[in-house]
């Protein structure tokens, strides 16, 4: 039996830490090491032990919760669940959390200590630091050590063409591992469309941020634009995207309806409509992320003759979607995230004419 999973909470409200402990301890596979009032108790523990799993508050005494959020990638990076009720109140907190490395970032819930049990059930979050702690691999280590800086678009010594389209999904984890491929993609390469699991709040100042720190154009999409070369487009967090070809050029199409695979945006749905409209001048990537979403639908895109990538598992932050897609052998090339841009452009200049 492997070693239970350490957390580390850091919220200087002793009912969170309360209701915490509650649900945590449930799990014979989780294990909490230590409760912080602020940043300095939560550094004195940490110099004791390390945790594998940090649950963090916004709003503490001394220092903020994204203050030490920054100090702690820069220097230690572990993974961050961000844990606040500011989330839904004002949504830059949670992206520019996102932004600084968190792993994803929770709402807090209302805390009824009369209906505890109810009040705290909170599948996304234990599931969360299940799928985190099993992972345990150094890609949230890798990230944050190695490239926290701009880092070089990588040269592409073709023509630009437009009748190749790439499909990146992921979830947790995935802000980082999008950003650090898309940053080492050059002017003129192929269109990219994106499904990132976040909330429609965030996907606007995600693509924003996106687009100020690559040398590609970053947008989130409106519906209808033609595909052009130097251009990713980012799902919105409340829609489907898919990919479609129309009077001899491939156009965004957004729709709303049900989610598929638990989520929409859905990386299944995207997938499928590369398979469908795309084939063989279409590829797929999937990165970092807890779930099965996206593994179907790359399935489909391999059987159309497409090419599939999946991020390994040393450098996942969450090995969760790519090992679903690698059960199913929709996987042509396992990938640590640092090879996936050369992959890429060694494919695109491969199937170049």
């Amino acid at each position: 039996m492997s070693d239970p999973i350490k957390i580390l909470i850091i919220d200087d409200s002793r009912s969170v830490q309360k209701m915490l402990y509650y649900i945590f301890s449930r799990s014979a596979s989780l294990r909490i090491v230590g409760a912080a009032y602020d940043a300095y108790e939560a550094v004195d523990i940490m110099r004791k032990v390390k945790p594998d799993v940090i649950i963090l508050d916004v709003q503490m005494p001394k220092m903020d919760g994204l203050t030490f959020l920054k100090k702690l990638m820069d220097q230690h990076p572990i993974p961050v669940i961000v844990f606040s009720s500011l989330i839904t109140q004002n949504p830059k907190i949670g992206m520019r959390a996102l932004e600084y490395g968190a792993v994803e970032v929770v709402d807090k819930p209302v805390i009824d200590f009369a209906n505890l049990s109810a009040s705290v059930e909170d599948e996304k979050l234990v599931g969360l630091v299940r799928a985190i702690g099993q992972t345990r691999g150094p890609g949230h280590q890798i990230l944050f050590d190695r490239h926290g800086g701009r880092v070089t678009p990588l040269p592409m010594e073709v023509e630009t063409t437009v009748d190749r389209v790439v499909a990146i999904g992921a979830s947790a984890g995935g802000t980082q591992a999008i950003k650090h491929l898309l940053m080492q993609l050059p002017t003129n390469f192929p269109p990219v469309v994106v499904v990132q699991h976040m909330p429609v709040e965030f996907t606007g100042p995600f693509a924003s941020y996106l687009n100020e720190v690559c040398a590609v154009n970053v947008y989130e999409a409106q519906g209808g634009e033609r595909l052009l070369p130097g251009t990713v487009y980012v799902a919105p967090g409340d829609r489907h995207l898919t990919v479609h070809e129309h009077q001899g050029a491939y156009r965004v199409r957004l729709k709303s309806g049900e989610a598929v695979s638990g989520h929409k945006p859905s990386v299944d749905v995207l997938f499928r409509s590369m398979a469908e409209q795309v084939g063989a001048k279409g590829i797929g990537v999937i990165l970092t992320g807890m779930g099965r979403d996206g593994a179907s639908g790359l399935l489909a895109l391999k059987e159309a003759n497409g090419m599939t990538i999946a991020q390994d598992e040393q450098s996942c932050v969450v090995f969760g979607m790519p090992k679903e897609a690698i059960k199913l052998n929709a996987v042509d090339q396992v990938c640590a995230l640092d090879q996936i841009p050369s992959v890429l452009n060694q494919w695109v200049i491969k199937k170049k004419g």
